[in-house]
């Protein structure tokens, strides 16, 4: 990889290959990595898009860059023995890391500093790169009548998984389960495109920060988002819509929504002033028993502005193991038809899918940590 920006001090924390000419060694022996490393191949197919991240001005007066930083994490993410500051210290003094790094050597303290400031929005570009040339190689799902091909290429499933956390997990959280049972755990939220099996976002939430919450703050507008019974919460919902400068108005949805609720009863709400939709032969044959539009009226549904925005309920029943269930989504998606919800809501699986295969990996657990 060729850098040819000026550097300064070693000084300031990070020793530069630019301070003492390309000829000159290091002034800390370079040192061996006792294993084979894993993940070059990519920084190598990264390395234009690398090039945008010098552009920009360094960390202070430390001079430590972004493009420097983000290739060590890389090397780091598949490499799981590569768990601290200290071991991507040493990492960067390898002849492994020397092949792509432009410093002799990226000091823990600056690093750890480096990490406060920086502005992952930068890196924003090189994952719609990723994700534009992955689409380009993919063949396309099967075509439907009802052109669902679309809507899956705007439809993110979300959902948050718990990490069982070790000692050194220094963000992990302490919560109670259903029995009252005490735990740290760590949570990750994933925002999965269900068209490409690219994450949207995967997010570690603020202590404390619900599940809602959080996908609150990360909504993206032009979306189609699904959610399971623990994103039912009234201000999610209430999200999705924008802001309204009468009150007789009713906002515009921003983004659409597809989460499912409990059976009506207890402190599951009950659709108010709800109007019958006929069914199709294609909704009955897809398992859809009702489908109605109505409001939520209850008064925690009017403190979140939501009693006048009207949505839609669609009931399904469905086969599990031989056992009927049944099945209420709520959804802001009006003018779909029922079947179309119904087959839509089943691409939430992916996340869970997608959830159980990264929980196992060495490669997220390195993320955790």
């Amino acid at each position: 990889m060729s850098h040819s920006r000026k550097r300064h001090s070693p000084s300031t924390g990070v020793e530069t290959k630019a301070d003492t000419g390309p000829e000159t060694p290091s002034a800390e022996p370079t040192r061996a990595w006792p294993e084979k490393l894993i993940g070059a191949k990519y920084v190598r197919l990264l390395e234009m898009q690398l090039r945008s991240l010098q552009d920009e001005n360094a960390h202070g007066n430390q001079k430590l860059f972004l493009d420097d930083v983000f290739v060590v994490y890389l090397l780091a993410f598949f490499n799981p023995t590569i768990r601290s500051l200290r071991t991507i210290e040493d990492l960067s003094q390898t002849p492994h890391a020397q092949r792509h790094l432009s410093v002799h050597k990226i000091c823990r303290s600056t690093f750890s500093d480096f990490n406060k400031c920086i502005d992952p929005e930068r890196l924003v570009p090189i994952v719609q790169t990723l994700r534009n040339q992955l689409s380009r190689r993919q063949n396309g799902l099967s075509p439907q009548a009802y052109d669902l091909q679309d809507l899956l290429k705007q439809t993110v499933a979300v959902d948050g998984t718990f990490l069982h956390a070790v000692a050194d997990v220094a963000w992990a959280i302490a919560n109670s389960n259903n029995h009252g049972v005490k735990r740290h755990r760590a949570r990750l939220d994933a925002h999965l495109n269900v068209s490409t099996w690219i994450p949207e976002a995967i997010v570690v939430p603020d202590p404390g920060e619900s599940e809602a919450d959080s996908a609150i703050r990360n909504l993206q507008p032009d979306k189609i988002y699904l959610y399971d019974r623990g994103y039912s919460g009234f201000a999610l919902l209430r999200a999705h819509f924008g802001d309204v400068e009468s009150a007789d108005a009713v906002p515009i949805v921003k983004s659409h929504f597809v989460v499912r609720y409990k059976k009506e009863g207890g402190n599951s709400p009950a659709l108010s002033d709800a109007v019958e939709q006929p069914l199709t032969e294609v909704d009955i044959a897809a398992g859809v028993i009702s489908d109605r539009v109505g409001y939520f009226s209850s008064g925690s549904a009017r403190r979140e502005g939501l009693s006048k925005i009207p949505l839609r309920e669609v009931i399904v029943s469905y086969d599990d193991n031989g056992e009927k269930k049944i099945l209420r989504l709520i959804t802001s998606l009006l003018n779909l038809s029922a079947q179309t919800i119904a087959i839509l809501y089943r691409w939430r699986w992916q996340v869970e899918v997608y959830q159980t295969d990264c929980t196992s990996s060495a490669g997220l657990y390195q993320l955790a940590a």
